[in-house]
């Protein structure tokens, strides 16, 4: 058996290959979020897949630009980039990010991750994670939104979004 060509472009990823796809990917995260609000898997996989919607919305170095667009218009999508990007590098340092303040655990008196995981029910020691915005996010949606909320306006703002999308 050879090795495959190195180089060659990968066309999506096994069953994801378009951005209604991806959409769905995101529906099934929310879905397993709500289930366990307190898992920061579930919250960093919907976010990251959040983010990346649009870049498969608009694609390559042409659409750059318009993707830097959509996210300085968008407050969620801002939002949604400053979480992915936070998850992903552990800091952000990028000036378009200047939309969350914090991401925090709400309730119990222990530290997230003390527990294994499924020790207790969902919600017995709080609510699982919020996000403390600033700036516009702050304005526009309060300044304090708990993670599973904020997830579910992402996802209906990119049901709308790719509604009305060419």
């Amino acid at each position: 058996m050879s090795a495959p060509a190195l180089g060659v472009a990968v066309q999506g990823w096994i069953e994801l290959r378009t951005v209604g796809d991806l959409l769905k990917k995101l529906e099934r995260d929310l879905k397993r979020l709500e289930r366990h609000p307190q898992d920061a898997d579930q919250a960093f996989n919907f976010f990251v897949t959040a983010e990346h919607l649009l870049d498969w919305q608009h694609p390559g170095k042409a659409n750059r630009r318009k993707r830097c667009e959509a996210r300085e218009k968008d407050v969620l999508l801002g939002i949604t980039s400053h979480l992915a990007n936070g998850a992903k590098h552990f800091k952000v340092e990028a000036k378009q990010h200047k939309s969350v303040k914090a991401v925090k655990h709400s309730g119990g008196l222990f530290p997230s991750g003390y527990w294994p995981r499924g020790y207790f029910a969902p919600g017995y020691w709080g609510d699982g994670f919020y996000v403390e915005l600033d700036g516009d996010a702050a304005k526009k949606l309060g300044p304090r939104i708990a993670v599973v909320d904020l997830a579910r306006k992402v996802l209906h703002n990119w049901r709308n979004r790719l509604a009305h999308s060419p």
